[in-house]
């Protein structure tokens, strides 16, 4: 019962809560945008015809090799950086893993491996 009480308790206060949102924002927005744009006209004009000119001197062709210069440098920071790490890691990931099982001693050769692993780490 109280689970149901305080449920509709909280729809409530939601839907009160985006009601005066909804009309305190809607009020105010077209006051601010109004004086905004009366203020500075001017200058959104001028912002405007700056950004048409310099968006007509950029040709697809070189947006393209600006695109293809940043893939390449990413690219190349990506493989230095695995490169890196590659070389940070311990032998024993890096050796490939075979198994010398003699008989029935699996249980040696898990623990030769984690012998390795902690003398890789110490190194």
């Amino acid at each position: 019962m109280t689970a149901i009480i305080s449920f509709f308790i909280s729809l409530f206060l939601i839907a009160l809560m985006l009601a005066v949102k909804y009309f305190n924002i809607s009020l105010f927005r077209h006051k601010m945008i109004e004086k905004l744009v009366e203020k500075n006209d001017e200058h959104l004009v001028r912002i405007a015809g700056k950004t048409k000119h310099i968006a007509s001197k950029i040709h697809f062709q070189n947006a393209r090799r600006f695109s293809l210069i940043i893939l390449n440098f990413l690219k190349e920071n990506m493989i230095a950086l695995k490169r890196h790490f590659d070389s940070k890691q311990p032998k024993f990931f890096l050796k490939p893993q075979t198994q010398k099982t003699q008989g029935k001693h699996s249980v040696s050769f898990f623990l030769k491996n984690i012998s390795e692993y902690r003398n890789s780490l110490r190194k």
